[in-house]
Protein backbone atom coordinates (compact mmCIF):
# COMPACT_ATOMS: atom_id res chain seq x y z
CA UNK A 1 0.00 0.00 0.00
CA UNK A 2 2.79 2.43 0.93
CA UNK A 3 4.45 1.74 -2.39
CA UNK A 4 1.31 2.64 -4.32
CA UNK A 5 0.97 5.89 -2.38
CA UNK A 6 4.60 6.75 -3.13
CA UNK A 7 4.05 6.08 -6.84
CA UNK A 8 0.92 8.27 -6.82
CA UNK A 9 2.73 11.10 -5.08
CA UNK A 10 5.60 10.85 -7.52
CA UNK A 11 3.18 10.90 -10.47
CA UNK A 12 1.44 13.97 -9.10
CA UNK A 13 4.78 15.72 -8.66
CA UNK A 14 5.83 14.85 -12.20
CA UNK A 15 2.54 16.03 -13.64
CA UNK A 16 2.75 19.18 -11.57
CA UNK A 17 6.20 19.91 -12.92
CA UNK A 18 4.99 19.26 -16.47
CA UNK A 19 2.06 21.64 -16.00
CA UNK A 20 4.34 24.32 -14.50
CA UNK A 21 6.74 23.88 -17.41
CA UNK A 22 3.91 24.20 -19.92
CA UNK A 23 2.57 27.31 -18.17
CA UNK A 24 6.01 28.91 -18.12
CA UNK A 25 6.48 28.11 -21.80
CA UNK A 26 3.09 29.52 -22.77
CA UNK A 27 3.51 32.65 -20.67
CA UNK A 28 7.04 33.28 -21.96
CA UNK A 29 5.93 32.83 -25.57
CA UNK A 30 3.05 35.24 -25.03
CA UNK A 31 5.39 37.72 -23.37
CA UNK A 32 7.90 37.46 -26.20
CA UNK A 33 5.14 37.81 -28.78
CA UNK A 34 3.52 40.88 -27.27
CA UNK A 35 6.47 42.46 -25.48
CA UNK A 36 9.32 41.76 -27.82
CA UNK A 37 11.59 44.78 -27.26
CA UNK A 38 12.97 46.49 -30.33
CA UNK A 39 15.36 49.36 -30.83
CA UNK A 40 14.85 51.80 -33.68
CA UNK A 41 16.73 54.57 -35.43
CA UNK A 42 15.15 57.24 -37.63
CA UNK A 43 15.91 57.10 -41.35
CA UNK A 44 17.81 60.35 -41.91
CA UNK A 45 19.32 62.10 -44.93
CA UNK A 46 23.05 61.59 -45.31
CA UNK A 47 25.67 62.86 -47.77
CA UNK A 48 28.28 60.30 -48.69
CA UNK A 49 31.59 61.51 -50.09
CA UNK A 50 34.66 59.97 -51.60
CA UNK A 51 37.55 62.38 -51.40
CA UNK A 52 41.24 63.02 -50.95
CA UNK A 53 42.06 65.18 -47.94
CA UNK A 54 45.26 67.18 -47.93
CA UNK A 55 46.71 70.60 -47.13
CA UNK A 56 46.86 73.18 -49.88
CA UNK A 57 49.20 76.16 -50.13
CA UNK A 58 47.79 79.37 -51.60
CA UNK A 59 49.87 80.94 -54.35
CA UNK A 60 49.02 84.46 -55.55
CA UNK A 61 50.75 87.32 -57.34
CA UNK A 62 51.01 89.92 -54.56
CA UNK A 63 52.85 93.13 -53.71
CA UNK A 64 53.48 94.82 -50.38
CA UNK A 65 51.80 98.13 -49.57
CA UNK A 66 54.23 100.19 -47.49
CA UNK A 67 54.23 103.32 -45.34
CA UNK A 68 57.36 104.71 -43.72
CA UNK A 69 55.84 107.52 -41.64
CA UNK A 70 54.36 107.70 -38.15
CA UNK A 71 50.82 107.97 -36.84
CA UNK A 72 47.77 105.79 -36.36
CA UNK A 73 46.53 104.00 -39.49
CA UNK A 74 42.83 103.56 -40.18
CA UNK A 75 41.90 101.42 -43.19
CA UNK A 76 39.21 102.75 -45.50
CA UNK A 77 38.21 99.47 -47.17
CA UNK A 78 37.54 95.91 -46.07
CA UNK A 79 39.81 93.03 -47.07
CA UNK A 80 39.34 91.87 -50.63
CA UNK A 81 37.81 95.00 -52.15
CA UNK A 82 39.05 95.87 -55.63
CA UNK A 83 40.72 99.29 -55.82
CA UNK A 84 41.91 101.40 -58.70
CA UNK A 85 45.31 103.02 -58.93
CA UNK A 86 45.68 106.07 -56.63
CA UNK A 87 42.70 104.95 -54.51
CA UNK A 88 42.88 105.95 -50.83
CA UNK A 89 43.47 102.73 -48.89
CA UNK A 90 44.03 104.24 -45.44
CA UNK A 91 44.15 107.45 -43.45
CA UNK A 92 46.85 108.34 -40.96
CA UNK A 93 45.86 110.13 -37.74
CA UNK A 94 48.16 112.00 -35.41
CA UNK A 95 46.92 110.14 -32.33
CA UNK A 96 44.63 107.36 -31.17
CA UNK A 97 42.38 110.01 -29.69
CA UNK A 98 41.90 111.68 -33.07
CA UNK A 99 41.02 108.32 -34.63
CA UNK A 100 38.49 107.55 -31.89
CA UNK A 101 36.86 110.96 -32.38
CA UNK A 102 36.64 110.44 -36.15
CA UNK A 103 35.11 106.97 -35.74
CA UNK A 104 32.47 108.45 -33.45
CA UNK A 105 31.79 111.21 -36.01
CA UNK A 106 31.42 108.59 -38.74
CA UNK A 107 28.98 106.63 -36.60
CA UNK A 108 26.82 109.72 -35.95
CA UNK A 109 26.87 110.64 -39.64
CA UNK A 110 25.65 107.15 -40.40
CA UNK A 111 22.74 107.62 -38.00
CA UNK A 112 21.84 110.91 -39.65
CA UNK A 113 21.78 109.24 -43.07
CA UNK A 114 19.48 106.55 -41.69
CA UNK A 115 17.02 109.06 -40.25
CA UNK A 116 17.06 111.38 -43.29
CA UNK A 117 16.38 108.40 -45.56
CA UNK A 118 13.47 107.34 -43.34
CA UNK A 119 11.96 110.84 -43.43
CA UNK A 120 11.47 110.50 -47.19
CA UNK A 121 8.44 108.34 -46.33
CA UNK A 122 6.63 111.10 -44.42
CA UNK A 123 3.10 111.29 -45.81
CA UNK A 124 3.10 107.69 -47.07
CA UNK A 125 0.19 105.38 -46.26
CA UNK A 126 0.60 102.18 -44.28
CA UNK A 127 0.52 99.85 -47.31
CA UNK A 128 4.25 99.15 -46.84
CA UNK A 129 3.91 98.30 -43.16
CA UNK A 130 3.86 94.51 -43.62
CA UNK A 131 6.82 94.65 -46.00
CA UNK A 132 8.89 96.62 -43.48
CA UNK A 133 7.94 94.20 -40.70
CA UNK A 134 9.11 91.26 -42.81
CA UNK A 135 12.36 93.01 -43.71
CA UNK A 136 13.00 93.85 -40.05
CA UNK A 137 12.49 90.20 -39.12
CA UNK A 138 14.87 89.04 -41.87
CA UNK A 139 17.53 91.57 -40.89
CA UNK A 140 17.23 90.66 -37.22
CA UNK A 141 17.57 86.96 -38.10
CA UNK A 142 20.73 87.65 -40.11
CA UNK A 143 22.27 89.58 -37.22
CA UNK A 144 21.53 86.78 -34.76
CA UNK A 145 22.94 84.17 -37.15
CA UNK A 146 26.11 86.22 -37.69
CA UNK A 147 26.61 86.46 -33.93
CA UNK A 148 26.08 82.70 -33.56
CA UNK A 149 28.61 82.07 -36.34
CA UNK A 150 31.09 84.47 -34.74
CA UNK A 151 30.90 86.85 -37.71
CA UNK A 152 30.72 89.98 -35.56
CA UNK A 153 31.88 92.39 -38.27
CA UNK A 154 29.02 91.30 -40.54
CA UNK A 155 26.57 91.67 -37.66
CA UNK A 156 27.81 95.19 -36.92
CA UNK A 157 27.56 96.11 -40.61
CA UNK A 158 23.82 95.35 -40.50
CA UNK A 159 23.20 97.72 -37.57
CA UNK A 160 22.28 100.78 -39.66
CA UNK A 161 20.15 98.67 -42.02
CA UNK A 162 18.17 97.46 -39.02
CA UNK A 163 17.79 101.00 -37.60
CA UNK A 164 16.75 102.30 -41.02
CA UNK A 165 13.96 99.74 -41.33
CA UNK A 166 12.77 100.40 -37.78
CA UNK A 167 12.74 104.16 -38.41
CA UNK A 168 10.78 103.77 -41.64
CA UNK A 169 8.20 101.53 -39.99
CA UNK A 170 7.64 104.08 -37.21
CA UNK A 171 6.88 106.76 -39.80
CA UNK A 172 4.59 104.52 -41.85
CA UNK A 173 2.60 103.32 -38.82
CA UNK A 174 2.29 106.86 -37.45
CA UNK A 175 4.43 106.40 -34.34
CA UNK A 176 6.38 109.57 -35.22
CA UNK A 177 6.00 112.62 -37.44
CA UNK A 178 9.73 112.79 -38.23
CA UNK A 179 13.23 112.84 -36.81
CA UNK A 180 14.13 116.53 -37.16
CA UNK A 181 14.90 117.01 -33.47
CA UNK A 182 17.07 113.91 -33.31
CA UNK A 183 18.97 114.90 -36.48
CA UNK A 184 19.68 118.37 -35.04
CA UNK A 185 20.96 116.79 -31.83
CA UNK A 186 23.30 114.48 -33.76
CA UNK A 187 24.66 117.36 -35.85
CA UNK A 188 25.42 119.34 -32.68
CA UNK A 189 27.29 116.35 -31.27
CA UNK A 190 29.35 116.08 -34.47
CA UNK A 191 30.22 119.78 -34.35
CA UNK A 192 31.39 119.41 -30.76
CA UNK A 193 33.51 116.36 -31.57
CA UNK A 194 35.21 118.09 -34.50
CA UNK A 195 36.47 120.85 -32.23
CA UNK A 196 38.32 118.17 -30.22
CA UNK A 197 40.27 116.75 -33.20
CA UNK A 198 43.85 118.01 -33.05
CA UNK A 199 44.60 117.67 -36.79
CA UNK A 200 43.09 116.27 -39.94
CA UNK A 201 44.36 112.88 -41.21
CA UNK A 202 46.36 112.49 -44.38
CA UNK A 203 45.61 109.91 -47.05
CA UNK A 204 47.62 106.88 -48.14
CA UNK A 205 47.05 106.00 -51.79
CA UNK A 206 47.60 102.82 -53.78
CA UNK A 207 50.26 102.83 -56.49
CA UNK A 208 48.93 99.63 -58.12
CA UNK A 209 45.49 98.38 -59.02
CA UNK A 210 44.17 95.17 -57.46
CA UNK A 211 42.49 93.64 -54.45
CA UNK A 212 43.65 95.21 -51.19
CA UNK A 213 44.29 93.19 -48.02
CA UNK A 214 45.15 94.78 -44.68
CA UNK A 215 47.54 92.00 -43.59
CA UNK A 216 50.61 90.19 -44.91
CA UNK A 217 52.37 86.93 -44.01
CA UNK A 218 55.87 87.40 -45.44
CA UNK A 219 55.48 85.12 -48.47
CA UNK A 220 54.30 87.91 -50.78
CA UNK A 221 57.69 88.34 -52.44
CA UNK A 222 58.77 84.69 -52.29
CA UNK A 223 55.70 82.71 -53.38
CA UNK A 224 54.13 83.60 -56.71
CA UNK A 225 53.18 81.96 -60.01
CA UNK A 226 56.75 82.07 -61.32
CA UNK A 227 58.14 79.85 -58.53
CA UNK A 228 55.54 77.07 -58.81
CA UNK A 229 57.66 74.95 -61.22
CA UNK A 230 60.52 75.00 -58.68
CA UNK A 231 58.47 74.05 -55.61
CA UNK A 232 59.50 70.83 -53.90
CA UNK A 233 57.75 68.60 -51.42
CA UNK A 234 60.13 69.79 -48.70
CA UNK A 235 59.39 73.44 -49.53
CA UNK A 236 55.64 72.88 -49.31
CA UNK A 237 56.00 71.06 -46.00
CA UNK A 238 58.05 73.96 -44.63
CA UNK A 239 55.38 76.49 -45.69
CA UNK A 240 52.64 74.37 -44.09
CA UNK A 241 54.59 74.16 -40.84
CA UNK A 242 55.45 77.89 -40.93
CA UNK A 243 52.60 79.71 -42.74
CA UNK A 244 53.79 83.12 -41.50
CA UNK A 245 57.19 84.74 -41.87
CA UNK A 246 58.61 87.99 -40.58
CA UNK A 247 57.03 90.97 -42.33
CA UNK A 248 58.99 94.23 -42.80
CA UNK A 249 57.94 96.88 -40.27
CA UNK A 250 56.87 99.36 -42.96
CA UNK A 251 54.35 96.98 -44.55
CA UNK A 252 50.71 97.95 -43.92
CA UNK A 253 49.08 95.44 -46.26
CA UNK A 254 49.28 93.98 -49.72
CA UNK A 255 47.67 94.07 -53.15
CA UNK A 256 46.62 90.90 -54.99
CA UNK A 257 46.91 91.56 -58.71
CA UNK A 258 44.12 89.29 -59.96
CA UNK A 259 40.90 87.65 -58.75
CA UNK A 260 42.27 84.30 -59.97
CA UNK A 261 44.58 82.36 -57.67
CA UNK A 262 46.23 78.97 -57.38
CA UNK A 263 46.76 76.28 -54.80
CA UNK A 264 49.51 73.66 -54.71
CA UNK A 265 49.06 70.40 -52.83
CA UNK A 266 50.47 66.89 -52.56
CA UNK A 267 48.22 63.84 -52.92
CA UNK A 268 48.77 60.06 -52.82
CA UNK A 269 49.37 58.67 -56.31
CA UNK A 270 47.17 55.60 -55.86
CA UNK A 271 44.17 57.71 -54.79
CA UNK A 272 44.57 60.30 -57.55
CA UNK A 273 45.04 58.25 -60.70
CA UNK A 274 41.71 59.51 -62.05
CA UNK A 275 42.97 63.12 -61.80
CA UNK A 276 44.50 64.43 -65.00
CA UNK A 277 45.67 67.78 -66.36
CA UNK A 278 42.85 70.15 -67.41
CA UNK A 279 40.35 68.15 -65.34
CA UNK A 280 37.66 70.06 -63.46
CA UNK A 281 37.38 69.16 -59.76
CA UNK A 282 35.10 70.05 -56.89
CA UNK A 283 37.14 71.15 -53.88
CA UNK A 284 35.88 71.90 -50.39
CA UNK A 285 38.18 74.40 -48.66
CA UNK A 286 38.43 74.56 -44.88
CA UNK A 287 35.04 74.56 -43.17
CA UNK A 288 33.13 75.73 -46.25
CA UNK A 289 29.95 73.75 -46.79
CA UNK A 290 29.80 74.32 -50.53
CA UNK A 291 32.67 73.14 -52.76
CA UNK A 292 34.26 75.39 -55.38
CA UNK A 293 35.44 74.56 -58.88
CA UNK A 294 39.14 73.98 -59.47
CA UNK A 295 41.05 73.38 -62.70
CA UNK A 296 44.01 71.01 -62.72
CA UNK A 297 46.74 73.11 -64.33
CA UNK A 298 49.69 70.83 -63.71
CA UNK A 299 50.57 67.42 -62.27
CA UNK A 300 54.10 66.59 -61.23
CA UNK A 301 55.12 63.04 -60.30
CA UNK A 302 57.24 63.22 -57.15
CA UNK A 303 57.98 59.55 -56.52
CA UNK A 304 56.20 56.22 -56.68
CA UNK A 305 53.71 57.25 -54.03
CA UNK A 306 53.00 61.01 -54.38
CA UNK A 307 52.03 63.66 -56.91
CA UNK A 308 52.04 67.46 -56.73
CA UNK A 309 48.93 69.17 -58.10
CA UNK A 310 48.62 72.81 -59.15
CA UNK A 311 44.97 73.84 -59.00
CA UNK A 312 43.57 77.05 -60.46
CA UNK A 313 40.56 78.90 -59.00
CA UNK A 314 38.54 81.90 -60.10
CA UNK A 315 36.36 82.33 -57.00
CA UNK A 316 37.46 85.37 -55.01
CA UNK A 317 36.35 86.25 -51.48
CA UNK A 318 37.93 87.15 -48.16
CA UNK A 319 38.01 83.52 -46.95
CA UNK A 320 40.65 82.70 -49.55
CA UNK A 321 42.96 85.70 -49.19
CA UNK A 322 43.75 85.94 -45.47
CA UNK A 323 45.53 82.60 -45.02
CA UNK A 324 48.50 80.90 -46.65
CA UNK A 325 47.37 77.29 -46.13
CA UNK A 326 44.07 75.44 -45.82
CA UNK A 327 42.78 71.93 -45.30
CA UNK A 328 41.04 70.83 -48.48
CA UNK A 329 38.98 67.89 -49.72
CA UNK A 330 39.11 66.97 -53.40
CA UNK A 331 35.70 65.41 -53.99
CA UNK A 332 35.21 62.53 -56.41
CA UNK A 333 31.76 61.25 -55.64
CA UNK A 334 29.16 63.04 -53.56
CA UNK A 335 25.89 61.15 -53.16
CA UNK A 336 22.84 61.94 -51.03
CA UNK A 337 20.49 59.32 -49.65
CA UNK A 338 19.32 57.71 -46.43
CA UNK A 339 21.84 56.03 -44.16
CA UNK A 340 20.79 52.93 -42.20
CA UNK A 341 22.75 50.39 -40.12
CA UNK A 342 23.76 47.45 -42.28
CA UNK A 343 22.59 45.10 -39.51
CA UNK A 344 19.02 46.34 -40.04
CA UNK A 345 18.84 44.91 -43.57
CA UNK A 346 16.80 41.73 -44.10
CA UNK A 347 15.60 39.68 -47.07
CA UNK A 348 12.03 38.72 -47.89
CA UNK A 349 10.94 35.34 -49.24
CA UNK A 350 11.91 36.46 -52.75
CA UNK A 351 15.41 37.40 -51.63
CA UNK A 352 14.80 41.15 -52.01
CA UNK A 353 16.45 43.55 -49.57
CA UNK A 354 14.51 45.66 -47.11
CA UNK A 355 14.17 46.75 -43.52
CA UNK A 356 11.55 46.34 -40.82
CA UNK A 357 9.91 49.60 -39.80
CA UNK A 358 7.93 50.23 -36.62
CA UNK A 359 4.68 52.15 -37.15
CA UNK A 360 2.81 52.46 -33.85
CA UNK A 361 2.62 48.87 -32.56
CA UNK A 362 2.93 47.36 -36.04
CA UNK A 363 5.96 46.06 -37.89
CA UNK A 364 6.12 46.56 -41.65
CA UNK A 365 8.69 45.33 -44.16
CA UNK A 366 9.82 48.04 -46.58
CA UNK A 367 12.10 47.59 -49.57
CA UNK A 368 15.31 49.55 -50.08
CA UNK A 369 17.51 50.48 -53.04
CA UNK A 370 21.14 50.17 -51.98
CA UNK A 371 23.69 52.70 -53.24
CA UNK A 372 26.75 51.54 -51.34
CA UNK A 373 27.83 49.97 -48.06
CA UNK A 374 30.36 51.87 -45.92
CA UNK A 375 31.47 49.87 -42.90
CA UNK A 376 28.61 49.28 -40.49
CA UNK A 377 26.25 51.53 -42.44
CA UNK A 378 24.58 51.35 -45.84
CA UNK A 379 23.53 54.30 -47.99
CA UNK A 380 20.20 53.74 -49.76
CA UNK A 381 18.18 55.92 -52.11
CA UNK A 382 15.54 58.25 -50.73
CA UNK A 383 12.41 56.36 -51.85
CA UNK A 384 9.97 58.44 -49.81
CA UNK A 385 7.59 58.85 -52.75
CA UNK A 386 7.62 55.14 -53.62
CA UNK A 387 4.95 52.86 -52.15
CA UNK A 388 6.25 49.94 -50.14
CA UNK A 389 9.76 51.41 -49.93
CA UNK A 390 11.68 53.10 -47.10
CA UNK A 391 10.71 56.72 -46.43
CA UNK A 392 12.62 59.53 -44.78
CA UNK A 393 12.15 59.58 -40.97
CA UNK A 394 10.79 56.01 -40.81
CA UNK A 395 11.62 54.25 -37.52
CA UNK A 396 13.96 51.51 -38.75
CA UNK A 397 14.23 48.52 -36.41
CA UNK A 398 17.90 47.89 -35.74
CA UNK A 399 17.46 45.37 -32.90
CA UNK A 400 14.65 42.88 -32.47
CA UNK A 401 13.87 39.16 -32.71
CA UNK A 402 11.33 37.15 -34.67
CA UNK A 403 10.46 40.07 -36.88
CA UNK A 404 7.96 39.65 -39.69
CA UNK A 405 5.64 41.84 -41.70
CA UNK A 406 2.46 42.58 -39.76
CA UNK A 407 3.79 41.62 -36.35
CA UNK A 408 2.33 43.50 -33.36
CA UNK A 409 4.72 44.70 -30.68
CA UNK A 410 4.15 46.57 -27.46
CA UNK A 411 6.74 48.66 -25.70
Amino acid sequence: MAGKRQVAVTARIVWGLVIVFLLITIVSQLFIHYNNPVRTEPAMTYNSEKYIQTTGVYVRNEKYVKYNGTGIISYVYSDGEKLAKNAVVAQVYASQSDLALQLKINELNGQIEVLEDAEKLIGSDNSQLEAFSNQIYECHTKIIQNVIDGEYAQAAALKNDYLNLQSKRRIVNGSTDGYGAKISQLKNEIASLRTQVSSLPHDLTLTDTGYFVTSADGYETALNYDVIPDLTEERLEDIIKNPELTVPSDVIGKVISDYKWKMVCIVPKDDSMNIYENAVLNVRIGSDVNPVTAYVENIRELDSEKRMLTLGFDVFNDRYILNRTAQIKILFDETSGIRIPSAAIHFDEKGEKGVFVKVGVNVHFKYIEVIRTEGDYTLVRDTTEKDGFLSLYDSVIVEGTELYDGKIIQQ
